[in-house]
């Protein structure tokens, strides 16, 4: 639903939005937009490089891609110098004893055989990793939405409050005509009355258009991850906003091979797999290999260096049933992150049909709008030229110009509806910048 023209930016702010880990003091650097007019593109880089939800998602990433390091350690030998000291008070008679005694070891562990414990631990670090990434994704791209929802909210107020404003120039205009034809002894003084609130209404609809608006743009500005005091203004062109309506059934599958959530369910059950293996372990043998070189010596004595080489061999006895104990839980995590694997299916499924409908029913609606607009319009120029003529009444007129301007009012909810669906739609599938479903 956007042009490639367009959505090249977006594109580009979301691989630096994943490739930021390295310098994540960048995502706490707040963009200053103060006084700037932004395209949706701009609004939605910003938001990715400066949204909090940003760092906090990468920073739990780096959380867990630094525990691929623990895990690897398993494969590298252990090493461990110790030295001591021991004073020994001398006995009556015991002459020539030394009382002070040095101590120093060296000593290195080497497993050789784990049952492939090391290699399952380093396979469920990195689902868990893989995990982690598709969280990233999900995040950036509940920005994007949020940003785009804030974003056509902010065109949609705006519009709302011209048309707001164009209403309350045409109620002054009929306040002022009344007032004309009331001099001229033509209408009533009750057409001047009726006129005069009707303008008070419409200067009521403009100070709440005006702080809608307002509101919208805190709205927007926090998405972005900037202050809600910030002052900026935003610019769109409406070509993007009437997108074509795609089958369910496309949306669907494309939503089955995309949403992050489901690929990081995915990565989690690997993980929960390893895990059982990696437990498994337990239930086998481990060889090691250890070595130590180490000298003592006292007072009296040279020094002793003493040495040693040997292979150790751990078998599991007395803790077959703890081990087992350990699997069924592992194996009950796996079955509970399956279960959750469908229940996320039926929430994909369910956020797609909701999305895909409200799309539909948004375009739907606009093509009645416009129709209606058009009869409003209509209306309004007949009801002003019976009143001017002076064969219609007041209440006519402003009638006329409630229906016109509830008319205008729907045909924009209608217009930005839509562009909200479509944005709503695209999260649901988990669409990406720049990827289009029926390629």
């Amino acid at each position: 639903m956007f042009t490639a023209n367009r959505t090249r930016l977006i594109w580009t702010s979301f691989f630096i939005f994943l490739l930021m880990l390295c310098n994540t003091k960048a995502y706490s650097k707040v963009k200053d937009i103060e006084g700037k007019t932004l395209t949706l593109d701009e609004c939605i880089s910003i938001g990715l490089r400066t949204n909090p939800s940003a760092e906090i998602s990468l920073q739990n990433m780096k959380a867990v891609q630094e525990k691929i390091g623990e895990a690897k350690g398993g494969y590298y030998p252990s090493f461990k110098l110790s030295s001591s000291y021991t004073y020994t008070t001398p006995l009556d008679g015991n002459v020539g004893a030394s009382p002070d005694n040095y101590d120093t070891r060296f000593s290195v562990k080497q497993t050789l055989y784990d049952a492939g414990a090391t290699s399952n631990l380093i396979e469920g670090v990195r689902q868990n990793i893989k995990a982690q990434e598709y969280d990233v994704k999900k995040t950036a791209l509940d920005i994007i939405l949020n940003i785009k929802s804030a974003f056509y909210d902010v065109l949609k107020r705006r519009d709302i409050l011209k048309v707001s404003m164009t209403a309350l120039a045409t109620t002054e205009k009929h306040l002022a005509q009344s007032k004309e034809l009331y001099k001229e002894g033509s209408a009533p003084r009750s057409d001047v009355i009726k006129s005069e609130v009707r303008v008070s209404n419409a200067k009521l609809d403009v100070i709440k258009a005006e702080n809608a608006l307002l509101s919208a743009k805190a709205n927007l500005a926090t998405a972005m991850g900037q202050a809600v005091t910030t002052d900026f203004n935003v610019i769109y062109h409406n070509e993007g906003l009437l997108p074509i309506l795609p089958s369910f059934k496309d949306v669907l599958l494309f939503a089955y091979d995309q949403r992050p959530e489901l690929k990081g369910s995915r990565a989690r059950i690997e993980s929960a797999k390893a895990s059982i293996d990696q437990t498994k372990s337990g239930l086998y043998p481990n060889l090691g290999l250890d070595a130590s070189y180490g000298w003592q010596q006292d007072e009296f004595s040279p020094s002793e260096k003493k040495w040693s080489i040997g292979l150790s061999v751990g078998i599991p006895i007395f803790e077959q049933l703890t081990v087992k104990s350990k699997i069924s839980q592992a194996a009950a995590n796996l079955n509970g992150l399956k279960a959750a694997e469908t229940q996320t299916i039926r929430n994909i499924e369910l956020e797609v049909q909701q999305a895909w409908l409200s799309l539909k029913e948004a375009m739907e609606r606009l093509d009645v709008t416009k129709k209606t607009l058009e009869q409003a319009e209509e209306d309004m120029r007949v009801s002003e030229g019976r009143y001017k003529e002076g064969i219609g009444n007041i209440l006519e007129v402003i009638d006329a110009q409630t229906a016109l301007t509830q008319a205008r009012t729907n045909n924009v909810v209608s217009l930005y509806d839509i562009a909200g669906s479509g944005a709503k739609l695209d999260r649901a599938t988990g669409k990406e910048p720049m990827e289009e479903i029926n390629k």
